[in-house]
Formats: C-alpha cells, sequence, structure tokens
C-alpha cells in the first residue's frame, strides 16, 4: 500500500469514526518531565494498558525510536502492530513475530530469550482477554523471569490488568489518546504519579 493510500485511508476513518479523533491533542508547554520508559537488563517488567486508548501504540512508537545496538523484538500476541502507522524507518529495527494465539506468543519469546542475543523484548498481550491470560500458569512467567536473567534481556509484558507475578517494574498507562496522536513526530510519554509508578500520556 503505498503512502497515498493510507493517507486516503485515514481520511477516511476520521470521517466515519470522528469520536476517535475528538479529544484535543495537549498544548505544548503544559507537559510536566518525560519518564524515560528504561527496563533493566535480565528483568521482567509489566506495562498495564486498560483501554485501547490508553497509549499502548505510544509505547511501542517510543521503544522505536530508541537507539540501540540490535533490534527491538515485538512478541505481537494479536497480530495487530500495523507497520504503516509508525514508518519504514522506525521499523527498520524491528523483529516482528505475529501470533494469533496466547500460548504462541508465550512461546516465542521463551524462544527469543533463548536465543539470548536480543536486548529487549516486548511481548504485547494488551488485546488478549483478561480470561485467557488468566489461563497462563504462574510456572510459565517464571520460566519467563528465569529465561531474562539467565539471557540478560530485558522481557516487557503489555497486558490489560495487572497479570504478572511478582514483575521487577510495573507500570500503568493511564493516558486517554486519538489516533491523532500516533502521527505526532515526537509522542512523550510522562510520569503520572512517581510513587505509584503510573504512567500518563501527553502528546
Amino acid at each position: 500500500m503505498s503512502v497515498l493510500q493510507i493517507d486516503q485511508l485515514r481520511r477516511q476513518l476520521r470521517e466515519k469514526f470522528p469520536a476517535a479523533h475528538r479529544d484535543p491533542l495537549p498544548v505544548p508547554g503544559e507537559s510536566l518531565p518525560q519518564a524515560p520508559l528504561e527496563f533493566s537488563p535480565g528483568q521482567l517488567s509489566e506495562i498495564i494498558s486498560p483501554r485501547q486508548s490508553s497509549g499502548a501504540s505510544l509505547v511501542i512508537s517510543e521503544l522505536l525510536e530508541e537507539k540501540r545496538d540490535l533490534p527491538l523484538a515485538l512478541v505481537d500476541g494479536r497480530d495487530s502492530f500495523d507497520p504503516a502507522s509508525y514508518g519504514n524507518e522506525k521499523c527498520r529495527r524491528l523483529i516482528w513475530v505475529r501470533c494469533s494465539k496466547t500460548e504462541q506468543a508465550i512461546q516465542c519469546a521463551d524462544l527469543l530469550l533463548g536465543d539470548g542475543n536480543l536486548p529487549l523484548i516486548l511481548l504485547d498481550l494488551h488485546l488478549v482477554s483478561e480470561r485467557e491470560l488468566r489461563q497462563i500458569p504462574a510456572a510459565l512467567w517464571h520460566r519467563l523471569k528465569i529465561q531474562a536473567r539467565e539471557s540478560g534481556a530485558a522481557l516487557v509484558a503489555m497486558t490489560p490488568r495487572q497479570i504478572v507475578p511478582t514483575p521487577h517494574r510495573r507500570l500503568t498507562l493511564t493516558g486517554r489518546f486519538s489516533l491523532d496522536h500516533l502521527e505526532l513526530k515526537s509522542p512523550v510519554l510522562q510520569l503520572h504519579n512517581p510513587e505509584s509508578q503510573k504512567l500518563a500520556g501527553k502528546a
């Protein structure tokens, strides 16, 4: 699909679903200091995205923007990632693993950790139902923790609710975004409450 076709599709989506673009973009200068999306090597962390508008896509965008020697691995638990929304430059150093089942996604994360060559692995499960996520045995999360520690990779699970038992770091996205935010050049995620480790988003 060409850039022109994508632009036309976005215009059609705005016309058909105006509510998705209704929220005004934040005014520059009103933002708080940016919270760095830093995840410790060898640790399992969790990012909770309770709504589809909470900012999960902006987290992915922010991680794709970061400069690193090796690619970011994205294990897409619901085959929902849209590379066209991020652009070729951002996706140039991305390993995208497309999964349709939660079991597949967990297995792929396990294999990538076992490889030991990737510094950051994002396990995106934020569109998976809570019922399905609760069926993941605690022993599997424990195995992923061990794999992350042994490989030295930072593993980040993105979930709709608190699912991961005793992660090294847990953040909750509290922003409300429209589709327009993805088109901004530099979306900024901000620390809403440092004491409770909640992330709010502004762009």
